[in-house]
């Protein structure tokens, strides 16, 4: 009973499988695509990769996909795009945030065709089927819930899906940066999905190594020529504050993997969720990580909690915001007794947000250096305090001093400057 509950669950995702067959686009096989429900409008989220199944009550919990109105907020959130495989026929597999429905229930999908382009989804066990629906039939309201219905249930049974393009006017993916220094903006991502950027000046990069110069300590982060692997985090220099302005592609290739990269990160912040689900968020330790702000008008990496940006989220009335903050606080089950039902406070690292991994020696914060294609960028703890010596663009020092007498034309990094030598 329980796996066929995590079956109905996860097929919700399972609605964008058939659409690969006939949508319209041309397009036959395996690709990217967004769900909305047909009478609500509203798009399927993935927010955990557990589901929970209350033997007592015997019924289903399905709070591991959410449903949420707004194609903006869709084109932003990497909870929002699913990756379809045919297997055969109208048989279908599909991931998203980390899982997929074969993976975690040992079934694939099928789907019924209906009218005017939606597609209606059922399961069948035992003689009983259910079909899969929008529970919340107000559009007044900007979150539904996911459920089942014996019967048909009108549009709310029914289902649509939009194939992700990075030039489409709406259903793209984009980034919505998190962080705004020195007139740039940034954002620690984390997504499923290998990606490439499309929209032109935008820079990734990966953390390739903590280390000290003269007493300074320093991230150093460099930048990733190519594509970036699937479930890799990284830390993204944006074009504007605006996510149309950020877009990227989600690719079928496998991309090759990144060794070295300090970042770690998560695709669920999710505290609602039941304590048999260890993947619901992750608690936020001042030990082992450190967290991306601004301080004194700086970048800088940090553990201490007072410069963090904390935000509940029963405070918030637009759950988008939450994104726009470095911890978010909120109810989680008790992480010293997972088996207590006693719920307490945690600090949690927002979803798809990357964040570097430490050490119990690690300073506790310390700024951040930018490795890109031919340039380096210091950017130091304290703003009146530069970098000394001279190093090459890729960070090699030459010289403990600032005196640059006698070096071969070129361009040289001193005292945190840019300085051509001709």
């Amino acid at each position: 009973m329980r796996r066929f509950n995590t079956f109905l669950l996860l097929a919700s995702l399972g609605i964008a499988s058939a659409i690969a067959q006939d949508n319209g686009t041309g397009f036959i096989g395996n690709g990217f695509y967004r769900v909305r429900n047909f009478g609500s409008q509203r798009y399927i989220y993935v927010t955990d990769n557990r589901d929970y199944y209350d033997m007592s009550g015997d019924d289903e919990d399905f709070q591991a996909v959410k449903l949420w109105s707004g194609s903006e907020r869709a084109a932003a959130s990497p909870a929002s795009v699913i990756f379809v495989k045919n297997i055969s026929g109208n048989t279908f597999d599909l991931m998203a945030q980390g899982t997929g429905i074969h993976q975690l229930t040992g079934y694939y999908v099928t789907v019924k065709p209906k009218e005017e382009n939606t597609y209606e989804v059922s399961a069948s066990k035992a003689g009983v089927t259910k079909y899969l629906s929008d529970n919340e039939i107000s559009l007044d309201e900007d979150e539904g819930m996911l459920g089942t219905k014996s019967g048909g249930a009108g549009d709310f049974c029914l289902w649509v899906v939009d194939k992700i393009t990075s030039d489409h006017a709406t259903n793209y993916v984009g980034i919505k940066p998190t962080i705004q220094v020195d007139g740039k903006h940034y954002a620690p991502y984390y997504a499923a999905f290998p990606f490439r950027a499309v929209s032109p000046n935008m820079h990734i990069y990966y953390a390739s190594k903590i280390r000290s110069v003269e007493g300074v300590t320093e991230l150093v982060l460099k930048e990733i020529e190519g594509d970036i692997p699937e479930s890799m985090p990284v830390f993204i220099e944006c074009v504007t504050e605006n996510p149309t302005d950020n877009r990227i592609e989600p690719l079928t290739s496998k991309p090759t993997q990144i060794s070295g990269n300090l970042l770690d990160g998560t695709y669920f912040c999710n505290g609602s969720r039941p304590r048999e689900s260890v993947d619901a968020y992750r608690l936020f330790d001042e030990t082992t990580m450190r967290i991306f702000t601004v301080k004194d008008g700086r970048l800088v990496v940090t553990n201490n909690m007072q410069d963090l940006f904390i935000v509940d989220p029963e405070e918030v009335e637009d759950p988008e915001q939450i994104a726009l903050n470095r911890l978010v606080k909120t109810r989680v089950w008790n992480p010293a007794n997972p088996t207590s039902p006693r719920k307490v406070v945690g600090y949690c690292i927002p979803a798809n947000t990357s964040y570097l991994t430490t050490d119990a020696n690690t300073p506790s914060e310390f700024g951040v250096r930018f490795e890109g294609v031919g340039i380096d960028e210091i950017i130091a703890n304290n703003k009146d305090k530069s970098v000394p010596g001279v190093y090459t663009v890729s960070g090699t020092l030459l010289r403990k001093t600032n005196d640059v007498q006698g070096l071969p034309a070129g361009l040289y990094i001193v005292a945190g400057q840019k300085v051509v030598i001709k």
